[in-house]
């Protein structure tokens, strides 16, 4: 056996380079130099090879002849199992020991690990808060191990498995820093490639939350310069990542009164970015670093080059096209398309997208009319984890329809402001014509026909399937069901949401169209006159789906009302604990078992942006619902008399409008008001049941993943990072577990949906591609007091703000009156409508949530505001103007 002192490097006092690996290379290097790096041993390459050659497992490795996936999981679980030769044992215990036999991280070091050409971040084991000798050696071996996972290789550019034989790999063991705050730093940006800016990404408790892309995180930028603060987002922390109990590493709730302090001062950052560029220079090379705080002083970690020279890239909507002329001139929409998917989305969420984009919207939009369907490539789009719609493709299929033959009608329908049609041309060429225009158009006017007369039928048919499959469904029991059985039912699902989706696209795009038909006939027969009319046409709406929620709620708080001792259950129990009590109280397991299930049996599939998977709906998490109506026990809302006022007043202003107008005018406004609202109820009726579908999904989802849990496959929270369409791979038997949840692909969705989370949201409409910006506050300029946004809703207020970004740990500190401030809302927002005395969003058109329930409840609302929740803070006194589509901010908070 080779000398003992070869097993174990003291990191800074060895020059035996070759033998450490990659990371405690450059650990040996930073405390060489002298920089603060918390004492540390390596148990060095050749440890490891005189342990495989001593054990005999060399030669029992070198036996096999492929390394698949099953042999190599053989090769790690003998590793685990072996015994250590006493030499190398020893060796251990002895740096262990020098270490103060306390607290230490043990982290795998291999020989390529954090080199200029690959950085592995990531790629092999890291174990933290290990203590003992037994914890110790065996955390060394899981280490060895972690060389032989699969997703080492995919990482290697699938090199051939037989490559193993010639890797190595030695393990750091550290000195545990329990820090207070921690985190990663780049010495340029990675964003955008800037060597003039550091940036800081800073969180509550231990870095491995913020390197595994778990904890949101405080952004800082900083100026290479002169070392000042450019500019710093401080965002909420709700959780961090820590020690739960000796050894045990996972992540835990920040402290409510650090939750949205900032995690570092200004002077620990500026400390860190001259720590990071003493040691760049010393390594003559960009850098990420991984750093910790404890009691003010400042440790490194690690620092690995950046494996690549940043350039500034511009990202193209459709990552798969490959002609540059589409790419450069194709126009993406992420207007109305629905607030099932608006707004930032996990990889789990979008990954659903694209299993409807390609399986589900072809044969829907088939259903409206058209005979030419196209590529499913080209129907959306997706920019920094957002979804777009593909306008120019969409518009280039609809020219197939004769009152959507000149494609422009439809591509402006979705354009914002910002955008310049001077030199625009549709990428996916001329309208349909000729032949093929005469053959789709008496196919689309076939399809008018059949959808006019079965309407009805199709609309009563989706409410008995949606109360159909939502029973049935709640009888399963999923636990208790084979993989082959969850497959066939996921089959199932699949066959009745596309059913669904291609019921209610129809409807959806008609009452768009209509919607659009209305607003040119009030231009042209009443002038100004007619401004916003559309926002204020009598609509039939209160039969609808977002509204009938509401009642709902509001039949529930009724119900608590006339019973005093369910009214103080409600107002006096803390809503972590109002589930239980009601449920040991007599009263209070009527109200449950009885009107609150019926509550969720008709409604509990709805939620917040339902294609994202990760978001519980009521029926999973109940709790919302539970606020709401404790808020409406607090308010004095006469709901149903409300809605009939503003119904009545809306009408007369109508009739009002169009009294002067001729006959003819007359009857063409009101028979597209009545098709319109027609639409509009057929719309929201058959909704619901593919809403219904989703939840299914997603409820199969989470019990698969159960499972993986519990055989160690994944973590509970890989869960969002998950891909949908390999989850559905392994479910058929397509691919086995390791193949399909992949550590280096949930990994990599898990790191990318971090970098997401701090770019500023992409346009919402976008012609050629985009090119990403880090976000950043918005600065308060002479005219910071006006914002202009899209008025909505008629009417005006002024009133004092509350700003939401979070619907579910900020909706209880929403008071009756106040004016909602928010990003965008979906259907799960609305019974909080009936308190709010305006709405503006920063999202949103005449035809989102916000407008047709503002307009629903008779409150003023300013929708695509841009910042608004940036600009507005929670206590200000704002004026808004829901015709104009001004805000005012009349008095800050703070003053």
């Amino acid at each position: 056996m080779s000398k003992q002192h070869n097993f174990v490097a003291h990191i800074g006092h060895s020059s035996d380079y070759n033998n450490l690996g990659g990371k405690a290379k450059s650990l040996n290097k930073l405390v060489h130099a002298g920089f603060p790096v918390p004492k540390a041993y390596c148990v060095t390459v050749s440890a490891y090879q005189a342990f495989l050659k001593e054990s005999g497992l060399e030669d029992w490795i070198n036996s096999f002849d492929r390394y698949d996936t099953a042999t190599c999981k053989k090769i790690r679980n003998k590793i685990q199992q072996t015994n250590l030769p006493e030499p190398i044992h020893k060796s251990i215990i002895e740096a262990y020991n020098k270490i103060g036999k306390g607290r230490v991280a043990v982290r795998s070091s291999a020989m390529n690990e954090d080199s200029i050409t690959q950085s592995y971040a990531g790629q092999f084991e890291t174990y933290l808060d290990i203590h003992g000798e037994q914890s110790v050696t065996e955390s060394i071996k899981l280490c060895w191990g972690s060389i032989w996972a699969d997703r080492v290789d995919s990482y290697q550019n699938n090199k051939p498995l037989n490559s193993y034989k010639d890797s190595a790999i030695g393990v750091i063991i550290q000195e545990m820093v329990d820090a207070d705050a921690a985190g990663v730093l780049f010495t340029q940006d990675p964003v955008n490639g800037n060597k003039n800016h550091i940036i800081v990404e800073s969180c509550w408790g231990l870095g491995e939350g913020v390197v595994s892309g778990q904890v949101t995180t405080d952004s800082y930028i900083i100026d290479k310069t002169n070392f000042t603060v450019i500019d710093k987002v401080v965002r909420p922390k709700q959780t961090m990542s820590g020690r739960a109990t000796p050894g045990i590493i996972s992540l835990l709730d920040v402290p409510t009164n650090k939750v949205h302090a900032a995690s570092l001062t200004d002077e620990q950052a500026i400390k860190l970015a001259q720590q990071s560029e003493a040691i760049r220079k010393h390594y003559d090379n960009e850098l990420d670093i991984e750093w910790a705080v404890k009691d003010n002083k400042i440790w490194i970690l690690q620092a690995r080059p950046i494996t690549t020279e940043k350039k500034i890239t511009k990202l193209c909507a459709d990552s798969e096209e490959t002609n540059d002329f589409i790419r450069d001139n194709a126009m993406f929409s992420r207007m109305d398309t629905g607030e099932i998917v608006t707004g930032l989305m996990t990889p789990l969420g979008l990954s659903f997208c694209h299993f409807y984009q390609h399986n589900i919207h072809g044969p829907a939009i088939k259903k409206m009319g058209l005979l030419d369907i196209g590529k499913s490539q080209h129907y959306m789009g997706y920019i920094q984890g957002h979804v777009y719609l593909n306008i120019s493709a969409s518009a280039k299929l609809l020219t197939q329809c004769p009152p959507t033959h000149d494609p422009m009608k439809f591509t402006k329908r979705y354009a914002t402001d910002t955008i310049d049609f001077s030199n625009y041309i549709n990428p996916y060429g001329e309208p349909t014509a000729g032949v093929q225009y005469f053959k789709s158009s008496i196919y689309w006017l076939y399809c008018q026909i059949r959808n006019l007369f079965s309407s009805e039928r199709i609309v009563k048919k989706m409410i008995a399937l949606r109360k159909k499959e939502t029973a049935r469904f709640h009888k399963l029991d999923l636990n208790s069901m084979s993989l082959t059985a969850l497959n066939k039912e996921l089959e199932r699902i699949d066959k009745h949401f596309l059913e669904a989706c291609a019921a209610y696209m129809p409807f959806f795009l008609q009452s768009f169209a209509l919607y659009d038909l209305l607003t040119e006939l009030c231009d042209k027969f009443l002038g100004h006159q007619g401004n916003g009319l559309q926002n204020r046409i009598k609509a039939s709406m209160n039969g609808l789906r977002t509204i009938e929620v509401t009642k709902a709620v509001n039949v529930l708080a009724e119900t608590v009302r006339r019973s005093p001792k369910l009214t103080n259950l409600f107002i006096n129990t803390s809503l972590d604990q109002l589930v239980a009590t009601l449920k040991n109280d007599s009263e209070g397991r009527i109200f449950w078992y009885q009107d609150f299930s019926d509550f969720l049996y008709n409604f509990g599939s709805r939620g917040r942006q339902e294609f994202e998977l990760t978001i519980p709906r009521w029926n999973d998490d109940p709790i919302y619902i539970l606020q709401m109506i404790r808020m409406y026990l607090g308010s004095d809302l006469k709901l149903d008399s409300r809605l009939t006022k503003v119904s009545e007043l809306r009408e007369a202003d109508t009739e009002q409008l169009i009294s002067c107008l001729p006959l003819k005018a007359k009857l063409k406004i009101k028979f597209v008001i009545a098709a319109y609202s027609k639409m509009a109820e057929r719309r929201e009726a058959t909704r619901p049941t593919y809403i219904s579908e989703t939840w299914f999904y997603r409820k199969i989802v989470y019990e698969v993943a159960s499972r993986l849990v519990k055989q160690g496959i994944i973590d509970q929270n890989d869960i969002p990072y998950i891909d949908f369409n390999t989850f559905r791979d392994y479910v058929a038997g397509r691919k086995p577990a390791e193949l399909a949840f992949s550590k280096t692909k949930v990994n990599e969705n898990r790191h990318r949906h971090l970098v997401n989370l701090n770019l500023e949201d992409p346009p919402m409409a976008i012609i050629g591609q985009h090119i990403s910006k880090r976000k950043v506050n918005v600065t308060q300029d002479n005219d910071s007091s006006v914002i202009y946004g899209l008025g909505s809703s008629p009417g005006s207020i002024t009133a004092y703000a509350r700003v939401i970004t979070d619907l579910t740990t900020q909706v209880e500190s929403f008071k009756q009156g106040e004016i909602l401030v928010t990003k965008f809302t979906d259907a799960s927002w609305t019974p909080l409508f009936a308190l709010a005395s305006g709405v503006i969003s920063d999202i949103g058109s005449t035809l989102s949530h916000s407008s047709i329930v503002s307009r629903e409840f008779g409150i003023p609302a300013v929708v695509n505001s841009i910042s608004a929740t940036q600009k507005i803070q929670t206590g200000d006194l704002i004026f808004i103007d829901g015709d104009a589509g001004v805000i005012r901010i009349e008095k800050k908070a703070n003053t």
